[in-house]
């Protein structure tokens, strides 16, 4: 017997129609019971999922999401009053969606504030030109660098993490420009710029879990 707005019995087929009339009108309390119950449920996850009660990371912060009309022309995702905001008819309010604008904004505040941590991190170095950066949304690494094509690559993901990461991951792609397995050398490197570095690949680990697709915290508390 299921719950809800569809009610289900199952019967052998060997009761008659007017048996199964009997144990229905027998039971009709609790049937009705568990009807008004599976509705309230219903209508409970309806409403969560309606509100889509999510938080997100922002630079090691808990972030609220917020889903509303707002006055900005391009109408994209931003961030404001602690919280971020995207813009999108309720019509269109589904996870889906959600994580799109969510991509979308983490995108475009990477291409903002990675840069800075690219170029914070080329000023240790003496390189015969500077290399061209590319942000793209990765799934198993925070960065990458391409010493063939002089193109580091870095995780939009990033920006979750507190600042210090992001620094210590742009640093460590730089580095491979120089030298592109981790050697004695790399990490010469790597640990006369962060000596706490065992204590920051610690923290990377710890915070693998924002590279999965489904990224939000659904229904925090």
């Amino acid at each position: 017997m299921g719950r809800g707005s569809n009610i289900r019995v199952t019967t052998s087929t060997s009761i008659s129609q007017n048996r199964i009339q009997e144990i229905l009108k027998a039971n009709h309390e609790r049937i009705y019971g568990l009807y008004i119950e599976g509705l309230a449920i219903e209508k409970k996850l309806l409403e969560r999922r309606l509100a889509l009660d999510l938080k997100v990371y922002i630079e090691g912060n808990l972030t609220k999401v917020i889903f509303g009309k707002t006055r900005l022309e391009n109408k994209l995702p931003c961030y404001s009053d602690g919280a971020i905001i995207i813009d999108i008819e309720e019509s269109d309010l589904n996870y889906d969606n959600v994580y799109r604008q969510l991509d979308l904004f983490f995108f475009n505040l990477s291409n903002k504030y990675l840069p800075r941590a690219l170029d914070e991190s080329l000023e240790f170095f003496n390189l015969p030109k500077k290399p061209s950066l590319v942000v793209k949304k990765l799934k198993t690494q925070w960065g990458n660098c391409k010493k063939s094509e002089y193109r580091i690559v870095l995780n939009s993901h990033l920006m979750k993490l507190p600042p210090k990461l992001r620094t210590y991951v742009a640093f460590h792609e730089v580095t491979h420009l120089l030298h592109a397995n981790h050697g004695k050398e790399f990490y010469e490197i790597i640990d006369w710029a962060f000596p706490d570095r065992p204590e920051l690949d610690r923290e990377l680990r710890e915070w693998s879990f924002v590279l999965r697709d489904n990224y939000v915290e659904e229904f925090a508390e």
